[in-house]
């Protein structure tokens, strides 16, 4: 399939302000102090779209940017990535979404988000034929956080997509807009992968077993389902194939876009015509990778990387 783009990532952006060294309690004290602090760019659109690029797919970003502080501040984080911007609209009214990202002593993360305006929201008008022909293939980062799209909306522009040969990749997040776990009900005909976490599918299901979360998905019209199990690595089911991949034995610094990263290690391997398997053991490894540094996109460099992480960092191997 010859095409402008590799893969073309659909959703938020959101500068993330990134505090580490918290304790659990800290909300119950006047003042805790913190160990590290910096500025960057987050949301799932954004951390996929820069792990796809710096692992070699030719990434092009569908995101709306405002002309505010935060805007200027985060189109001047992208232009130093190896990424393709002409697909980013730059918007006077839009206000940008932030979040305070708290990096507990665990490793673990909290986000205090605040909304952007709806005029950094996509909207399905947004996401042309023309787009969706030139690519081959798609990612929506994520469902249940594009207000602008989610349920009807994205349905649409997935159901196009896919009538263009377009594959189609999509992921979860918290439902932070309380739109209800069968919002997306209608998307799932249109969905060729779906890489939610555990949490994520759970709610949408209402199961909490792997198989059942995944047979959820394929009998609404899924074609393939990853389940990331965070520590514990994923599960993959689709009509023809089942199975687990172990993590890598890490100690985590910040979890913070490690689910990201895990998707576009695995839509890297598809676009590179890796078996199955090949894509979830190389997801897990990009995935743990980003682990072991602050921030959402600050651990991967290359492919090369994380071939030599996965050399060097011995697996789990649980029993299951």
């Amino acid at each position: 399939m010859n095409r402008k783009f590799d893969v073309v990532c659909i959703g938020c952006i959101v500068q993330d302000i990134i505090i580490t060294g918290i304790a659990l309690d800290a909300l119950n004290r006047d003042t805790t102090v913190g160990n590290d602090a910096f500025v960057t760019s987050g949301g799932d659109a954004n951390n996929e779209s820069i792990t796809l690029a710096r692992l070699g797919s030719k990434t092009a970003l569908l995101v709306k940017i405002g002309y505010d502080s935060i805007g200027n501040s985060l189109y001047s984080i992208l232009e130093n990535e190896p990424l393709d911007l002409s697909l980013v609209i730059r918007d006077e009214k839009a206000e940008m979404m932030m979040a305070v990202v708290v990096i507990k002593t665990d490793g673990e993360r909290s986000f205090l988000v605040k909304q952007g305006s709806s005029a950094c929201q996509l909207v399905p008008e947004d996401i042309t034929d023309e787009i969706l022909k030139s690519t081959r293939a798609i990612t929506v980062g994520s469902l249940f956080c594009l207000p602008g799209l989610d349920g009807a909306g994205i349905a649409g522009v997935l159901k196009r997509a896919q009538s263009f040969g377009t594959l189609t990749i999509c992921d979860m997040t918290y439902d932070i807009n309380n739109i209800g776990p069968d919002a997306m009900l209608c998307a799932y005909p249109y969905i060729d992968y779906m890489v939610p976490s555990m949490e994520e599918a759970t709610y949408a299901t209402g199961e909490t077993d792997p198989d059942k979360i995944a047979d959820f998905f394929l009998s609404r019209g899924v074609k393939n389902v990853v389940l990331k199990l965070g520590g514990d690595g994923c599960f993959f089911k689709n009509a023809s194939e089942r199975f687990f991949t172990d993590a890598y034995e890490i100690t985590p610094v910040d979890t913070t876009g490690c689910g990201d990263n895990f998707l576009g290690g695995f839509t890297h391997g598809l676009l590179k015509g890796w078996s199955l398997r090949e894509c979830a053991d190389f997801a897990c490894a990009t995935g743990s990778l980003n682990a072991t540094a602050i921030g959402a996109h600050h651990a991967l460099r290359d492919e090369a990387h994380v071939r030599a992480f996965m050399e060097e960092t011995p697996r789990k191997h649980l029993d299951r």
